[in-house]
């Protein structure tokens, strides 16, 4: 997951400020500004924003591995998956026990879909359904498959009307995600509220890339309310953009006021 588990890996340690280098942009990101300037803004020293954004090495490349192998699997599991069980993954609530029967029944009966030979499995197919990167990529999925034109502005977020549907959805909905795993969400969820248009662009771009990280760090030193002005944060990539996703698809749902993306006679 995040650092310890998102919020609790927030450090907020003082950190001694650089020399700045002539390369480095001046002036930080925001919405407004291109994807080059956000990539660029990965080369500002950490300790020269707001809120330092740090990868968390060790595990990021395992992460970024899994995610490619969740992502080619699902891409050939979903195009033949009940839609009753995607809404369930999707739409049901999360860490339940008929959730994670329907993301495991997916893995379980599309075991042709791995590229090499297909891992040895939990004993109960709730087991193999329990992985929060795997229902991540089957939420972006989703999103692309029924909703690519999806997106998220400012005025949408803070409509009231919006927020008080999301709200009443997500607090019952989210009941039996564990501590960490409910952390993460509502840290996702303020950043999505505070950066709608950065999290439309994240959803927009490749998985993996460089804009993908330059967005990441461009949304949480945007949205740094969201972790309590801290002077760092230590993240994983892969992991951030399913949670951002997550937070994504709710506050969606809650600004075209329907139960699903996915459409009931779809």
């Amino acid at each position: 997951m995040f650092r310890v588990a998102l919020l609790a890996a927030l450090s907020a340690a003082t950190v001694p400020v650089a020399a700045q280098k002539a390369d480095v942009p001046a002036i930080l990101p925001d919405a407004s500004s291109g994807d080059d300037i956000i990539v660029t803004a990965l080369r500002i020293p950490r300790e020269r924003l707001p809120t330092g954004v740090y990868w968390n090495y060790q595990s990021m490349l395992p992460s970024k591995i899994a995610r490619e192998n969740a992502q080619m699997f699902f891409r050939c599991a979903l195009k033949t998956s009940r839609l009753k069980s995607m809404r369930m993954v999707v739409d049901g609530e999360p860490n339940s026990a008929k959730a994670r029967f329907a993301q495991g029944w997916i893995k379980t009966t599309h075991r042709g879909c791995y590229q090499y030979t297909a891992p040895a499995m939990p004993e109960t197919i709730a087991d193999v359904g329990g992985s929060i990167l795997d229902r991540g990529v089957i939420v972006e999925s989703v999103l692309k498959s029924y909703a690519p034109d999806a997106a998220l502005t400012p005025s949408i977020t803070s409509d009231a009307a919006v927020q008080s549907r999301f709200q009443q959805r997500e607090g019952l909905r989210n009941r039996l995600r564990l501590p960490n795993d409910r952390d993460a969400l509502v840290f996702a969820s303020c950043l999505v509220r505070q950066q709608p248009v950065l999290a439309t662009r994240l959803f927009q771009s490749e998985p993996g890339s460089l804009l993908e990280r330059g967005l990441i760090q461009t949304i949480i030193v945007q949205g740094r309310e969201c972790v309590g002005h801290a002077s760092r944060v230590t993240v994983e990539p892969s992991l951030v953009r399913v949670y951002i996703m997550d937070a994504f698809y709710r506050w969606v749902v809650a600004a075209r006021g329907v139960e699903s993306l996915i459409p009931a006679d779809a």
